[in-house]
């Protein structure tokens, strides 16, 4: 690595990183690991650890937002907190934190802006008013593979000029894997429509609500009246929004969480800005599964970018950072 180089960005994910089983190998090397989860577990009166690994049958539950938010919030948490208290990294070698809608929440709570409790609490309340909106109004998202944004843009402002019916793009998470989100029975006339000129790669996902679209509101608006009675900390590492696509500090932080959850997730404009503005070379995704990791190596690799990518799925996964960072460190005190 040159002298230029070398920022950590940290990154969370979000809902649809669940899976059962889930955070399996830390069982017995993470003293705290049953901590996290009792904690979680009390608030939400119902076993998590049970439903992550499906005992009594219990697994499908993890699919329902009210457990999957909080299970994945407390296991990115457990994690974070892991690499941190073991010297993996300080704070001031992380130059910045982002997530990828739920994953901001995890962010915030790295950068200390609330407690462990705290952030269970937000995430709580964001489970339950997004189930209880779903009663009232089925939603639907869906992943649109090999055809980029301008083109899915263009079929669904022709879909809404030919049946007056608005679905939108939640996430624009790589340039050919793009989420559109809206009301069931529109979705699966859009899905039609976008299928009949030409764009067939259309994966429904597990997921029954509107995520990211103005449907969402409502309870946009309940969870900034729940933040404004929260004594937010200011964020003592950076915190970059994939919603706003800025640095946010402790006084935008309530317009943030409130906005992301009507408004469209930036992620390829978020890591195009960290790698090409920023010079960020290395990114570490903190919390189950490689989605993150993923997107961000076809981001690279589409700009010919050099870049390293690590994620702590497993606790072999923790073990290559590891050696990686140790041996980084090492380069940056000899420098």
């Amino acid at each position: 690595m040159d002298n230029k180089r070398g920022k950590i960005v940290l990154m969370y994910p979000g809902q649809g990183s669940q899976y059962i089983g889930m955070g399996s190998d830390y069982l017995s090397c993470m003293d705290d690991f049953k901590s996290y989860f009792n904690l979680a577990s009390d608030m939400m009166q119902e076993d998590l650890l049970a439903i992550i690994f499906d005992k009594n049958d219990l697994g499908f539950k993890l699919e329902n937002t009210l457990y999957s938010q909080v299970s994945i919030y407390t296991l990115s948490a457990l994690i974070n907190d892991y690499l941190f208290k073991n010297c993996f990294f300080k704070k001031n070698d992380v130059f910045a934190l982002t997530g990828h809608s739920l994953g901001d929440y995890s962010a915030l709570y790295a950068s200390r802006c609330f407690d462990f409790v705290e952030g269970l609490e937000l995430v709580n309340k964001r489970g339950r008013l997004m189930a209880e909106i779903n009663e009232d109004m089925s939603g639907m998202m869906a992943a649109v593979l090999g055809t980029d944004l301008n083109a899915i843009e263009s079929v669904l402002s022709d879909f809404k000029k030919e049946y007056g019916k608005e679905v939108f793009v939640a996430n624009y998470n790589d340039y050919n894997q793009i989420v559109i989100s809206g009301i069931r029975n529109d979705m699966e006339n859009a899905i039609e429509f976008l299928k009949g000129k030409g764009i067939r790669k259309i994966i429904p996902l597990k997921v029954k609500i509107a995520s990211h679209t103005p449907l969402m509101k409502s309870v946009a608006i309940n969870m900034e009246n729940y933040i404004k009675n929260m004594n937010l900390n200011n964020p003592c590492i950076n915190f970059y929004s994939a919603t706003s696509l800025g640095y946010r500090g402790k006084e935008e932080l309530g317009s943030v969480l409130k906005n992301q959850l009507t408004s469209r997730i930036n992620w390829v404009k978020t890591i195009e800005y960290l790698i090409f503005e920023e010079e960020v070379d290395i990114f570490i995704e903190i919390g189950p599964g490689k989605v993150l990791s993923g997107l961000v190596k076809r981001i690279s690799e589409k700009n010919n970018k050099k870049i390293f990518i690590f994620n702590t799925d497993r606790m072999s996964d923790i073990n290559d950072l590891k050696k990686f960072l140790n041996h980084f460190f090492i380069n940056q005190t000899v420098r």
